[in-house]
């Protein structure tokens, strides 16, 4: 993180349930003027997904306290994005939408940086970011992008072929910004908060920096996509851990080396998928 930082380098950390990455990180970024950024996850299954059975603005009332009471006092609120749930039920976009207000307007009031939903890779569908509530909450998320934010994770759930059934698992945000760009909506802040291959395996270093290198290419031009967590060097999930190590290196001696010349204009960028697709 310190290279990254001292070359002006952008990096993107997310732990779950461990703190202290983020401490370190935070530290960094409170004597730098590069936007790093930071996420943190409590996990476990009364935090991974909010009580569906509650109406929802009770529901995110009930979670939002549970989290708040779990975040590691050694985090600073105003630096740290706080993840609350994770791949959520797509069926319920109306109750999630509801939720996410309220939610929001909790974190806001309590001085939070709050990442919304963390979908699953391949979700939501175009039609669920369109409940009244759901615009409600983008139109929310859009005038606050420093506070709200709204959390993807795209997988390919292969190893030899990250550009699978693209842009519908990678790529997906851009399905989130081809619909608020409809409706009018400024296109909020994204955190990719999961990025990768399968669950318990990652490619040959090679293969992974091509994939890193096209996926780097497609999120460059869009300012509010803030960066992508690969994962993972957690425990469990086959081990995966082991192999996830071994590219540490080579994406801090890629991202060191690589810069993508985006040209300045006050059009947004394209959402046209092809001009990614590999």
């Amino acid at each position: 993180m310190q290279r990254l930082d001292a070359a002006g380098v952008p990096f993107f950390i997310k732990t779950v349930d461990d703190s202290g990455p983020l401490v370190e990180a935070q530290e960094i970024l409170r004597s730098s003027d590069v936007p790093h950024t930071l996420v943190y996850r409590r996990s476990g299954n009364q935090y991974d997904t909010p009580d569906y059975d509650l109406p929802p603005e009770e529901a995110a009332r009930k979670h939002w306290q549970m989290h708040v009471e779990a975040f590691p006092v050694e985090l600073d609120r105003n630096l740290v994005w706080l993840e609350t749930i994770n791949e959520p039920d797509k069926e319920r976009s109306e109750w999630l939408g509801r939720f996410a207000l309220e939610t929001a307007n909790l974190a806001m009031a309590e001085g939070f940086r709050w990442a919304a939903f963390g979908w699953s890779s391949g979700e939501p569908e175009a039609t669920d970011w369109q409940t009244p509530s759901m615009q409600a909450f983008l139109r929310l998320a859009a005038a606050n992008p420093d506070r709200l934010a709204v959390a993807l994770h795209e997988y390919s759930f292969l190893n030899d072929n990250i550009a699978d059934a693209y842009p519908f698992k990678v790529g997906r945000f851009l399905q989130l910004f081809d619909v608020v760009d409809s409706l009018g909506i400024a296109r909020p802040t994204v955190l990719i908060t999961e990025w990768g291959w399968e669950y318990q395996s990652v490619p040959d270093t090679s293969t992974a920096l091509q994939d890193i290198d096209w996926a780097a290419a497609m999120y460059a031009p869009y300012p509010e996509v803030k960066g992508a967590a690969i994962w993972y060097l957690g425990n469990g999930f086959g081990g995966i851990a082991s192999e996830a190590q071994s590219l540490i290196e080579p994406v801090t001696e890629y991202s060191l080396g690589t810069y993508f010349a985006i040209p300045i204009s006050t059009n947004r960028a394209s959402i046209n998928p092809e001009q990614y697709r590999p």
